[in-house]
């Protein structure tokens, strides 16, 4: 149980590190602050909660094939990606910022419903 608790403080820790990259990245007004907040905080971030995740899944012994878990994967992916395009460049734009933000937050309503569609099997 133990092993449990820490793995799940250490993903709250890492989705705690990529809002704020993404946050920090959003508000920054230079392209240096941008990058520092997307390669130094919020990619580790979300380093640290897909390792977590897994461990997580080990641990409950859940599919990595489970619908929410593939999806929030995907969704995360796409805002990394978002954030990382957004670094690139020399300034931001509203699409980018959605497509960094809105992601994220569907990431976090499937982490914490966990829906099930029926007729999938995990």
């Amino acid at each position: 149980m133990l092993l449990y608790r820490v793995l799940l403080l250490f993903k709250f820790v890492g989705v705690v590190l990529y809002g704020g990259g993404l946050i920090g990245a959003l508000v920054a007004t230079s392209a240096a602050d941008r990058k520092r907040a997307v390669h130094a905080i919020a990619s580790p971030g979300l380093v640290v909660t897909w390792t977590a995740g897994y461990f997580l899944t080990l641990q409950l012994n859940v599919a990595l094939t489970e619908p929410w878990i593939v999806g929030g994967l995907s969704l995360s992916l796409v805002s990394q990606l978002a954030l990382v395009a957004m670094a690139t460049r020399e300034r931001r734009t509203g699409v980018g910022a959605w497509l960094a933000a809105v992601p994220f937050l569907l990431v976090l309503v499937l982490m914490i419903f966990r829906p099930r569609w029926p007729g999938v099997d995990p």
